[in-house]
């Protein structure tokens, strides 16, 4: 009620305040020519003469003075005839019918130049600025749509306005610049599709309903064929029109109205704003209509459209408000969401890590224990089994010792320079059997030529390295009888290197020496530690000529 009360005083405040401050002009009744008024006597000053609502131009001859042509809201002088004649008043139209009963005036000519002045005002300016009016706010409503959001609202509305415009010069000024026959499909069919869009509007206001939007449109779509069919049959629209207006105009305030009742259950307060609006309008067509002095400049009707676009506006304007605010609000909480699952998820990261650190640890003492069970622990194991069975000569014994002490250092060694560059982990290695080679007489040769920085290895793998060369270097000592070993890196093609150990013994021929009882012992530890480094083994040797064991194994690029 205070919402409706208020836009009422503000309509009617604006209305008195614009009545009061312009000077109502003298009413021209009493230069009307009737039949009982039909001779204009000549006086002195200038006569005119002035034709209301006037559709086009027209001849006048009034009885005295000569015959003269009228346009549309504007007064023609009038000049003395040479003889008075005593014919009737008439007023012929040049481009169709003249409006019956014509309402002629005829009088002094600045009387009917400001009467003249008062229909062009109420007729064509008004009509300009209310197409200026609809164009700009309907354009500027199109241009903001990034600011509301691409509202839908916003849209359909700036659509509208622009059809209001267009709806209002083609009514006013189209017949006279758009002289064809076509034209009244074009006019009506502009009016029903400004219609439309009002009742889209009003569909986008209320909450969009998609299947109210496609009845809307095929209302339009029903009217326009009704229009083409009727212009098709040569019928014209004169008949049709007045029909199609009064049930598009029935349809749409009915459905305006179901519309008003379905928000004010769900959203009141828009509902009582479009109401108050539209009760100002009501109450200032009732006021010209019923209430309103003739002379009063400014009918209280025509504020009403402003009025109600500016209220569209702003209710476009408080709902962007509210979107945004809701949408502020949504974003606010989708923060508090997203910073509550970060949350948890650092905690679950956190514990994950955690439970991975624990895994990976009891992965690597269970490893440990199998190579150690594997190695050193088989190793006396058979070493404590022989000397039971007094088996072991001294000599075989200090060999067996060697070989778990070896392979104890091997497993210190790959945990120590694990994920190290193989060519820093290798010269650990070398450094150490160096000495023990040295020791029996023979020389060690070591070279690398991995670009730097080298790839590197695992513990795993580097531990499964360690123990084929420590058997390839054990195989050459015991049974090759050489005089010099060589152990040679190198980069291989696809991400891989290439380790080569030769030596320059007596030989063997690989192929008998598959399935000998050596070979369980030697070569075949070697290919089993080669495939634990998913490597490729390949034995090069003859009798007389020395062995050369040429592994290949694949890495990854090391990152610097």
């Amino acid at each position: 009620m205070i919402i409706i009360l208020g836009v009422q005083l503000l309509f009617w405040s604006i209305y008195a305040l614009i009545v009061l401050g312009v000077r109502p002009i003298e009413s021209p009744e009493a230069d009307r020519v009737t039949a009982a008024r039909a001779a204009l006597p000549v006086g002195p000053g200038r006569m005119g003469a002035y034709v209301a609502d006037l559709p086009g131009p027209a001849v006048l001859r009034l009885p005295g003075w000569q015959p003269v042509v009228l346009h549309p809201a504007r007064a023609s002088p009038l000049s003395p005839a040479q003889t008075g004649g005593r014919e009737a008043a008439s007023l012929s139209c040049l481009d169709g019918d003249c409006p019956e009963p014509a309402a002629i005036y005829a009088g002094p000519f600045d009387r009917m130049s400001r009467a003249a002045a008062l229909e062009s005002f109420q007729r064509f300016d008004m009509v300009w600025v209310a197409i200026a009016v609809a164009m700009v706010t309907g354009t500027a409503l199109l241009v903001l749509l990034p600011v509301n959001r691409m509202s839908r609202l916003q849209t359909v509305t700036g659509l509208f306005q622009i059809l209001v415009g267009a709806d209002a010069w083609l009514t006013t000024f189209g017949a006279a610049s758009l002289p064809y026959r076509w034209f009244p499909l074009l006019r009506f069919g502009t009016e029903y599709l400004m219609l439309t869009g009002a009742a889209l509007a009003v569909n986008a206001f209320a909450g969009w309903r998609a299947s109210e939007a496609r009845m809307v449109v095929a209302c339009f779509v029903a009217a326009f064929a009704a229009l083409l069919a009727a212009m098709a049959l040569g019928e014209g629209v004169a008949t049709i029109v007045p029909w199609l207006d009064a049930a598009a105009l029935t349809l749409l305030v009915g459905y305006g109205l179901l519309a008003l009742l379905r928000m004010a259950r769900t959203a009141p307060g828009p509902a009582i704003r479009v109401l108050a609006l539209l009760l100002a309008g009501l109450a200032s067509i009732a006021f010209d209509l019923f209430f309103r002095p003739p002379n009063l400049t400014l009918q209280a009707s025509v504020l009403a459209p402003p009025l109600a676009t500016f209220g569209i506006l702003f209710e476009i304007a408080l709902q962007g408000r509210l979107l945004n605010q809701e949408a502020e609000e949504a974003r606010s909480d989708l923060e508090r969401q997203v910073l509550e699952q970060d949350a948890s998820l650092l905690r679950s990261s956190q514990l994950l890590r955690h439970q991975e650190r624990l895994i990976a640890i009891d992965a690597e003492r269970q490893r440990l224990l199998r190579d150690m069970h594997d190695g050193v622990g088989g190793v006396l194991t058979h070493l404590l089994l022989d000397l039971r069975g007094s088996r072991l000569t001294q000599g075989e014994v200090e060999q067996g010792l060697q070989s778990a002490v070896d392979d104890l250092r091997n497993m210190a060694s790959a945990i120590d320079a694990g994920n190290e560059p193989i060519d820093e982990a290798l010269a650990m290695f070398c450094e150490r059997i160096e000495g023990r080679l040295a020791r029996s007489g023979i020389a060690f040769d070591y070279r690398c030529t991995l670009p730097i920085p080298a790839p590197s290895l695992d513990v795993r793998r580097l531990l499964s390295l360690y123990r084929l060369l420590q058997e390839g270097i054990a195989n050459s000592v015991r049974h090759a009888r050489a005089t010099r070993i060589a152990l040679t890196v190198e980069a291989a093609e696809g991400k891989a290197i290439r380790i080569t150990l030769a030596d320059d013994g007596i030989g063997f021929d690989p192929g008998r020496a598959a399935g000998s009882p050596g070979e369980g012992r030697g070569l075949t530890n070697i290919r089993r530690r080669a495939e634990q480094m998913r490597g490729r083994i390949a034995i090069d040797s003859a009798p007389g000529e020395g062995a050369r064991l040429i592994l290949t194994i694949p890495v990854a690029e090391r990152k610097s």
